[in-house]
């Protein structure tokens, strides 16, 4: 029985735990933070403090691809989802009632079913299930120093590591070491310094996340959903997410590069409310008498592209290492892929590890693989993350604007907040490629979606109107005077 050492618990840490366990590894995973005590429910979990995870308290999307991948290979795992409280929401459940005559159930609808919950609830029931698994050991407050390599030239080979755990340091062996740690590991640079050759290509992303998170009060239920579940502007989004346990998160998403929106006045309460509430999509879900707050608001900003290769001319340059996840590859969160690429890459490497050969070749045919099933798409969102920024650009007057942009703009919009609110069948083909079943862009290459929006935002109809409704928002000169005199109440308030 080979052994793997992982490096993190978080949710591609621990979907290579179960996908190594279930190939006959024997499998040792640590975490550099603290165990979740076990008087944590999913309804509280928001209390297991996940410092290596700083954005743990963001919103995640949990795709449907997601759902059904671990709905084959572990049924137990989401049954475990389900007793604690995670939402599954069909296809159905997104179509207004206003639309509901235009909606025609198909047979594959059900692969469109989506979890819907809070990271921290859904990372804590996780954890609790490898927990349980057999030749899993999961060892908390252990944070690793330094890799130990061999070599003085590439290929370099890793076969153990260096961690600190209540004031010693042990060495930790194994045949194969998997870097679950994230986007902030730095483990490798040593190996790089020696003459490793790797190729780390990074497009930093300007979108920012103001998040707050709120709770259903008894005897309230959450508002009919209506398409998609933001508010899209050219500068600025607002997206609710459905969560677990009566929880839901609201996000205003902003570009780094906005003089206005961008910094500290986003992250006071007030200014946060009351832009929330001049959006009428997102502001029935705050209202007093239906829902209340659970959390201040929570700013991140470090979002970037990033695609890593440890192959160079066909070589290899480390052996015996694997990164997954956001160590090996990560988009913009805005696009929802983090987690599903997470799960479906840490399985993807414990089969090319386990197809055998010597470690050269499962290094190649790793690689291989994360190119032929992400790649494509990775590429396809890392383009639309430009055109946004482009949009961006125009919309706030540090790019010029034309006729042509203009009107693209306003296509986009009516697209987004309209047209898959009112045409069931639109909104299908979209989520189908934005929940990860086809490309992104699928629907784009049929003429009938063209159609469909065209007639969507020229017949008049009742779902029409109140999609156009829902898609109003405060200007800028308005969201100005927000902030403008939330200053001025904390500048009064002091004196």
């Amino acid at each position: 029985m080979k052994d793997v050492l992982i490096i993190g618990a978080s949710i591609s840490g621990l979907s290579a735990a179960l996908a190594f366990q279930a190939k006959g590894f024997k499998v040792t995973v640590i975490e550099s933070d603290s165990a979740p005590n076990s008087d944590i429910t999913p309804a509280d979990a928001w209390s297991w403090r996940r410092r290596g995870v700083a954005h743990a308290m963001q919103p995640h999307f949990f795709l449907s691809g997601l759902r059904n991948y671990l709905a084959d290979l572990y049924p137990g795992l989401l049954k475990d989802f389900i007793e604690a409280g995670v939402e599954q929401i069909s296809l159905s459940q997104c179509i207004h009632s206003s639309a509901a005559h235009r909606y025609k159930a198909k047979d594959n609808d059900a692969d469109l079913t989506f979890f819907a919950a809070r990271r921290s609830a859904f990372e804590l029931v996780m954890y609790r299930y490898v927990e349980r698994q057999e030749n899993i050991q999961l060892l908390p407050d252990v944070r690793v120093k330094e890799l130990l390599f061999d070599g003085t030239r590439a290929p370099f080979t890793v076969k153990a590591c260096l961690a600190a755990s209540a004031g010693e340091i042990k060495r930790y062996d194994a045949d194969y070491v998997v870097d679950a740690s994230g986007r902030t590991t730095n483990l490798i640079k040593p190996i790089c310094q020696a003459g490793a050759i790797v190729d780390d290509f990074t497009y930093k992303s300007k979108s920012a996340y103001y998040t707050r998170h709120y709770r259903l009060l008894p005897g309230q239920e959450a508002p009919e959903f209506i398409g998609m579940p933001s508010a899209m502007f050219d500068d600025i989004v607002v997206v609710t997410f459905i969560a677990d346990n009566r929880n839901f998160v609201i996000s205003i998403v902003v570009n780094q590069d906005d003089p206005l929106l961008y910094g500290n006045s986003m992250s006071d309460t007030t200014v946060f409310e009351e832009i929330v509430r001049r959006i009428p999509k997102a502001s029935r879900w705050i209202e007093s008498s239906r829902a209340e707050p659970t959390s201040s608001v929570i700013a991140w900003a470090n979002m970037d592209f990033f695609w890593r290769s440890l192959v160079s001319a066909e070589q290899p340059q480390i052996l015996g290492y694997f990164p997954v996840g956001d160590t090996m590859v990560r988009s913009n969160p805005k696009f929802g892929r983090g987690c599903t690429w997470a799960v479906m890459g840490s399985h993807i490497l414990a089969e090319s590890i386990a197809a055998g050969g010597d470690v050269s070749e499962m290094t190649l045919r790793y690689e291989r693989s994360i190119n032929q099933y992400f790649r494509s798409d990775w590429e396809v969102m890392l383009q639309v993350d430009k055109d946004d920024q482009m949009r961006f650009e125009r919309a706030v007057g540090l790019r010029r604007r034309t006729l042509l942009s203009g009107l693209y703009a306003k296509f986009t919009g009516l697209t987004s907040n309209v047209a898959v609110s009112v045409d069931p069948e639109l909104y299908r083909e979209v989520v189908r490629g934005f929940y990860g079943l086809t490309s992104p862009t699928a629907w784009l290459k049929k003429p009938s979606n063209w159609f469909r929006i065209l007639k969507s935002v020229f017949m008049p109809s009742e779902s029409k109107r109140l999609a156009i409704a829902y898609s109003k928002r405060p200007s800028r000169s308005e969201m100005e005077r927000i902030i403008n005199n939330c200053r001025a109440s904390v500048n009064v308030g002091e004196l």
